[in-house]
């Protein structure tokens, strides 16, 4: 039992060092930056993450692929509505694009965890008229039409 809090303690100084180390310079570009928040959202740092997608936003606010990162963060941090929001700014760029398809995801799943199962239904099927061998919405639909059956058994 000990040694889960030496390993964590461990995991969360590894965090903190890394976070003082990442003194970013202000001549850095915004792909750079957009790849430090993925690569931090992926070790798990997500508060890092979204300082650095913050700032690779700052310097290109058209950016669909930082927008969609940014919207993944939010929903790893429990803010639907935040996601939902630059989801919908990132589809709004460039709305034809058949490449949005993490931005339809991301709204997808924005939608699902505000409870609104109906539509994030909608977008999931719209992604896999899109990116069928994408598993996710696949995914998607079946745990949206889980959740819709759910809500109307308890009615």
């Amino acid at each position: 039992m000990g040694t889960t809090d030496i390993k964590q303690s461990l995991k969360m100084k590894q965090r903190q060092d890394r976070s003082k180390s990442l003194q970013i310079p202000e001549e850095t570009e915004p792909g750079a930056l957009l790849t430090l928040g993925l690569r931090e959202m992926r070790f798990g740092d997500v508060n890092v993450a979204i300082n650095c997608i913050n700032k690779a936003l700052e310097m290109n606010p058209n950016d669909k692929n930082a927008l969609i990162a940014r919207s993944k963060c939010h929903l790893l941090l429990g803010n639907p509505q935040k996601a939902l929001d630059d989801a919908e700014a990132a589809l709004q760029l460039n709305p034809k694009d058949s490449s949005n398809y993490k931005a339809v995801y991301c709204k997808a799943e924005a939608l699902y965890h505000l409870g609104d199962f109906e539509m994030s239904l909608v977008y999931y099927y719209r992604g896999m008229r899109i990116r069928p061998e994408f598993g996710q919405f696949r995914l998607g639909v079946q745990k949206a039409k889980d959740a819709i059956q759910n809500v109307l058994r308890k009615n």
